[in-house]
């Protein structure tokens, strides 16, 4: 037996033979005469109807067998797909350079891909792998080729796409193995989704592994065993069964009072990035939402998403625990985090830039729309707005005010809202945290953002392994802070 070490994308444990997916096999001229260019314009505007048919097909599928919310991604990628700038350099390079379409589109894509896979942001840097699906995609249609879905067991792969892992047949895959990847990989979230149990960052060692090796793949530790001896084959099954009892009680004790042993009540809310995510909400018996992550709703948009489109979405996530106390916290985007339609910004150091409520003070446009349609949502439910990355007394006041303003429009306007909304602010910058006594009388609530509040405190990188041993929560420095901000919640 030997031992693979990688990073746990997605827990649980599989055990199964390994399968390797077959990498496609392209044979294409690099160039056309010139009197080819409109044919091969033709051929790709082709193939982008084609992809379009797939992903439509593709996303019905995944939102039945994963969720709606996962099956969101194949939207994004149907966008991807008929993005003018991907279409205007396909384009470019047949009319400019005589390349045929699948030498146009590999180089499109792949320049794009590099773009995304340059940036800091953990989050963006993997939207990289959706960008190469796009173009494995249409090189495959352009190609003729037809994409291989029969697979069983632990698939083996340099990088599964989204595509990939949609295409899954859950029922005689339970695991995978990847070279590339990370945690905020679409990959990683279906995975996640599915139940699968996933290894990924693991390296070439991958080329080690045959077809019909036995793996374990341990999602937990982001372990993968390889040919285990049966002692250790046991084990792992007996770790499997008992997950599989854990999940049971859970789903039936989860809808129990959350009480401790003395009789106090302790409130369990749910984190969500999407309305989609209501379902396991309710599922779980949670107490409400603790946060709904706006951005979500923003980062694989082209164009800012309408007021009507927000309104639908907060609206959703409200009626859906209509007497439950709904957190929905502003857009935190912005830095390394770029928004597509608003455009990048060049910043040495993105993490300490323009981002969060920083951005939403520049871009107030986009804030007063998002706050216009929180407050035509907030009749719906027990609403409570939060802002992020609040740094002074001085944004927290003009982030009320715009609240403020925005209400007063509606009101003019005679459309209904709610103007009582109970305000918070997120507690993830040091500054905050010194100064809670002085921003707890303004607010209705804090919410403490410890993984900023920890990276901004002992000025370490949470994604740099050299510093990680940094990234704790229990420092002196990060508890003292903490302490400060409960003592000053109490007193008001």
């Amino acid at each position: 037996m030997w031992k693979i070490e990688g990073i746990p994308a997605s827990p649980g444990i599989a055990i199964g033979q390994v399968t390797h997916i077959q990498e496609l096999l392209l044979d294409f001229p690099p160039m056309v005469a010139p009197e080819q260019v409109p044919q091969e314009k033709e051929r790709f505007f082709k193939a982008q109807q084609v992809a379009e048919e797939e992903l439509d097909i593709l996303q019905e599928r995944t939102a039945v067998t994963v969720g709606e919310h996962q099956a969101e991604v194949f939207a994004a990628h149907k966008l991807m797909v008929s993005d003018p700038s991907l279409v205007e350099a396909v384009f470019d390079d047949i009319e400019t350079n005589y390349a045929s379409a699948e030498a146009a589109v590999e180089t499109a894509t792949q320049a794009i891909a590099s773009m995304f896979a340059s940036l800091d942001d953990e989050y963006m840097r993997e939207r990289a792998a959706d960008i190469k699906d796009i173009g494995k995609r249409l090189l495959r249609i352009l190609q003729g080729k037809v994409e291989n879905t029969e697979y069983t067991g632990i698939l083996v792969a340099s990088d599964l796409l989204p595509s990939d892992t949609a295409a899954i047949d859950f029922e005689r895959v339970t695991g995978f193995i990847t070279a590339l990847g990370g945690k905020t990989s679409h990959s990683s979230i279906l995975a996640r989704a599915a139940g699968l149990a996933a290894v990924v960052g693991v390296g070439n060692v991958i080329e080690k592994l045959c077809n019909g090796d036995m793996v374990i793949v341990d999602g937990h530790a982001g372990q993968v065993l390889v040919n285990p001896e049966e002692a250790v084959l046991e084990d792992y099954r007996q770790r499997m069964e008992a997950e599989r009892e854990r999940a049971r009680v859970l789903a039936e004790s989860g809808h129990l009072p959350s009480v401790t042993a003395d009789g106090y009540h302790i409130e369990v809310a749910s984190n969500i990035g999407t309305p989609a995510d209501m379902k396991k909400v309710m599922a779980a018996g949670a107490d409400g939402v603790g946060l709904f992550r706006t951005e979500f709703l923003f980062l694989d948009k082209t164009s800012l998403p309408t007021e009507e489109e927000q309104v639908e979405s907060y609206r959703a996530v409200l009626m859906a625990m209509p007497d439950k106390k709904i957190v929905i916290r502003t857009l935190d985007a912005g830095g390394d985090k770029q928004l597509p339609f608003i455009g990048g910004l060049t910043e040495a150091n993105p993490a300490l830039g323009l981002r969060a409520i920083r951005l939403c003070m520049v871009y107030k446009d986009v804030f007063k729309t998002q706050l216009r349609a929180l407050l035509r949502a907030g009749v719906e439910g027990n609403l409570h707005i939060m802002f992020p990355m609040i740094a002074t007394l001085e944004e927290l006041i003009t982030a009320k005010e715009l609240l403020k303003e925005v209400a007063g429009e509606l009101a003019q306007e005679g459309i209904v809202h709610r103007a009582d909304v109970p305000v918070g602010i997120m507690i993830e910058v040091p500054s905050a945290a010194v100064i809670a006594d002085i921003l707890a009388p303004e607010v209705e609530f804090f919410s403490i953002g410890t993984n900023d509040l920890v990276q901004y405190t002992m000025a370490a990188d949470r994604m740099n392994e050299h510093v990680a041993w940094l990234s704790d929560y229990f420092q002196p420095p990060v508890i003292r802070l903490i302490a400060n901000v409960t003592q000053a919640a109490q007193k008001n």
